[in-house]
């Protein structure tokens, strides 16, 4: 999970320095004496590998795609992502790939996997994110310690990954984009797409509980971290007021 934050500390010469900054909690969390600003969307990174039969070439056994897609059928990713840069393998030309509306995917044909680098831009100014995804071409085992199922030109090889984009202070921009993807736009979202039969489900509520409990973790350790600077802060300030012998 990704977090996008944008702080400022400024460092007084006279006065004790600042606690370090702590991200609001996320809704229903136990610190709420934080006010909760933050935004999040999840989002799905995946590919859909097709394998085009024996009499296909050598060099060109699966056609592919590799995409970002919203986990929501009926949403409009192009409102909150502004485009997604595909670093494909350098066999490939051109090996990168920009992408500036949805649907932000790259289809190519090939025999090989490959970790494919994957940066996401998002409107309002925020820090883009980058994520990374292996493309699965060959089926593996569904159930452990069972053969994998054998290559079919009826059946792609899917491999996804559910994530979600937190930003602690978004933009006004941003915001409104938020709000206005909330309102569900079945013709821009993803129900129409070739491989939509083919996509995974997730389940959104085993994924906010490892993501609040995350967070619960990492506020912990930012108080801690604040806690022991202000101790040592003062304890130097009592070494250096104390009279030399």
């Amino acid at each position: 999970t990704h977090m996008s934050t944008a702080s400022a500390a400024a460092a007084a010469t006279a006065a004790p320095p600042a606690p370090l900054p702590v991200p609001p909690p996320p809704a229903g969390s136990a610190s709420a004496e934080v006010p909760v600003q933050h935004a999040s969307r999840p989002i799905v990174v995946g590919s859909c590998a097709y394998w085009r039969g024996k009499e296909a070439e050598e060099s060109k056994s699966h056609e592919w795609t590799v995409y970002v897609r919203a986990a929501s059928p009926d949403e409009d990713p192009g409102l909150f992502i502004k485009r997604v840069v595909f670093q494909l393998h350098p066999t490939i030309t051109p090996s990168t790939r920009t992408v500036e509306a949805p649907p932000f995917e790259v289809t190519e044909q090939g025999w090989g996997e490959f970790e494919v680098g994957i940066k996401v831009y998002y409107h309002g100014g925020e820090r883009a994110v980058d994520f990374s995804h292996l493309l699965k071409l060959y089926p593996e085992a569904e159930v452990a310690g069972s053969p994998a199922r054998e290559l079919s030109i009826d059946r792609p090889v899917v491999a996804e990954k559910y994530d979600e984009i937190v930003w602690a202070e978004p933009s006004a921009e941003l915001r409104a984009r938020l709000s206005e993807a909330d309102k569900h736009a079945p013709e821009k979202g993803w129900r129409s797409s070739k491989h939509a039969k083919w996509f995974c489900t997730f389940e959104p509520e085993p994924q906010e509980a490892e993501m609040k409990a995350c967070y619960e973790r990492i506020t912990q350790e930012l108080r801690a971290a604040s806690r022991r600077r202000i101790e040592m802060e003062e304890e130097i300030r009592q070494l250096r007021a104390e009279p030399a012998d």
